[in-house]
């Protein structure tokens, strides 16, 4: 299924109401444990004092990639591999400001309200972000030798911003194939892509709200630190 093939902006985002059903959040692994789970090197740092080292998202969104993941299987030995989940309120706020600011030294012309927006195409604005909710995630497929496909960037490479996006020129037929095949197997089972990079999708936030055509989302932004940490 693929609709609406556009990038929403902050002012999109919100826009639509903010719900909350006080779902938990669990073990990204908890209905499959051999989903593959890997923080990138600096959200390990960030989410370690919340969460150790274990990736946490909303029960429906885990309950929806262990779905996702069996039906990648008939596909051949392959299975879904998450680098990020759930983000502190915090840590989402750092990221962004610090993009903020790099953005406001490249183009100190900008009024704040045009930087805001610039910068939530690299990083979304804390209050309408997927992360925060526990309803997004980052996530690539693998193969029987936990090598990633190749997607044509690794998640998170900034390097190149139109390179990022699910249909950008430039990439061979074999990328935009994995691409896509990665975006089929996730909105399979309802989760909304963001189409600014080919990894992100999300259950239940703002993004999904749009994307399906809700009327609010079903998560907003929630501080949690496992046990422990």
């Amino acid at each position: 299924m693929r609709r609406k093939i556009k990038i929403l902006t902050y002012q999109e985002l919100i826009s639509i109401p903010v719900g909350e059903n006080n779902e938990p959040l669990v073990d990204v692994r908890t209905y499959d444990s051999s989903i593959t789970t890997q923080y990138t090197k600096q959200e390990k740092i960030e989410m370690f004092p919340f969460t150790g080292n274990t990736i946490f998202v909303r029960d429906s969104v885990a309950k929806k990639l262990a779905k996702a993941n069996k039906n990648l299987s008939k596909y051949g030995n392959f299975k879904l591999k998450v680098v990020s989940g759930y983000r502190h309120p915090k840590v989402q706020k750092k990221y962004f400001e610090k993009k903020y600011n790099q953005l406001k030294i490249l183009y100190p012309h900008l009024s704040v309200e045009e930087l805001k927006n610039l910068t939530h195409n690299f990083i979304a604005v804390p209050e309408v972000a997927g992360h925060p909710t526990g309803g997004a995630v980052d996530v690539t497929i693998v193969d029987e030798n936990g090598k990633e496909l190749d997607m044509g960037t690794k998640i998170g490479d900034f390097s190149d911003p139109e390179k990022i996006k699910t249909f950008a020129k430039g990439i061979s037929k074999e990328q935009l194939k994995n691409r896509l095949f990665l975006h089929d197997i996730m909105v399979n089972e309802g989760f909304a892509p963001f189409y600014g990079e080919w990894w992100h999708f999300s259950y239940g936030d703002r993004e999904w709200a749009y994307f399906y055509g809700k009327k609010q989302s079903l998560y907003s932004p929630i501080e949690f630190k496992a046990k422990n940490y």
